[in-house]
């Protein structure tokens, strides 16, 4: 019963849908790639750095910054549902410090 009362706190919450802006690895720019929709290469539209594996090369030159925001988000879940746990117990008349 708990389990799922808290699955549906959690689940409920918006900030725990993260979009991660990936960053060209030349120029740092962000939101500022244009795909070739026939080859699937990207090319960077301030510093024209083209991607020729595309969006998995990218992804990959970003894994750093996507680990460290799912570590951010992984922190937030964790003390949410800590405190939703706390005020679960003291409804039933148990403190837990």
């Amino acid at each position: 019963m708990v389990y799922y009362l808290l699955e549906s706190v959690i689940m409920d919450k918006k900030e725990y849908h993260k979009n991660i802006a990936l960053q060209c690895a030349t120029c740092g720019a962000e939101y500022a790639f244009s795909t070739d929709k026939d080859t699937g290469v990207v090319t960077c539209l301030r510093c024209n750095r083209v991607y020729y594996g595309g969006y998995n090369e990218i992804v990959k030159l970003n894994q750093k910054r996507i680990y460290d925001e799912a570590q951010q988000l992984v922190s937030e879940v964790k003390t949410d549902v800590k405190k939703e746990l706390i005020n679960i117990f003291k409804k039933t008349g148990i403190n837990i410090k």
